[in-house]
């Protein structure tokens, strides 16, 4: 029951919201990730159903010359005993992962947080870049330097002053 659980919520995974979320470069460890869980899906539905039962009188009628060998091999297969998996989880193996989980949620919340501070900075450049609808009031605001700097050369009448080449 768990194993066909594991393999249904593995199959219905939403890789495109995951994908819609990272860059480029965590997009193709992403996807590796994905081609390795559909092989896991793909060969659980393939290995998890029951084989179909041997047609042993259909092979002896086949094979009349050797259907002594068919009853024996019939006999073999019938007395066979497969393994049964019953591992177990090791205390290390559960801690590593976990203490792997804890880091990835701390990667994110980290990722998330510098997001966030990446986002104000770009509304706030946003709001400060200069357009054509910029006013010269606006650049005063935003250089007051170079406004001061204007303001002194018309109060000095020096109309031909060029600052950022020293020519008078």
């Amino acid at each position: 029951y768990i194993y066909n659980m594991a393999a249904s919520r593995v199959a219905k995974f939403n890789w495109e919201k995951v994908l819609s979320k990272v860059g480029a470069a965590d997009a193709r460890n992403i996807n590796m990730l994905r081609a390795q869980a559909n092989e896991l899906t793909a060969n659980y539905s393939k290995y998890s159903a029951t084989p179909a039962k041997m047609d042993f009188a259909g092979y002896k009628n086949k094979l009349k010359f050797t259907s002594a060998a068919v009853d024996a091999l019939e006999k073999a297969y019938n007395s066979r005993k497969l393994p049964k998996y019953h591992a177990t989880l090791p205390d290390f193996e559960k801690k590593k992962r976990e203490s792997i989980i804890n880091v990835v949620k701390a990667t994110v919340t980290a990722a998330q947080t510098d997001l966030s501070g990446l986002k104000d900075q770009l509304e706030s450049f946003e709001g400060e870049r200069i357009t054509t609808k910029t006013s010269i009031n606006q650049l005063e605001q935003r250089f007051p330097a170079v406004a001061a700097e204007i303001e002194g050369e018309i109060k000095r009448h020096e109309w031909f002053v060029d600052s950022d080449h020293g020519c008078t």
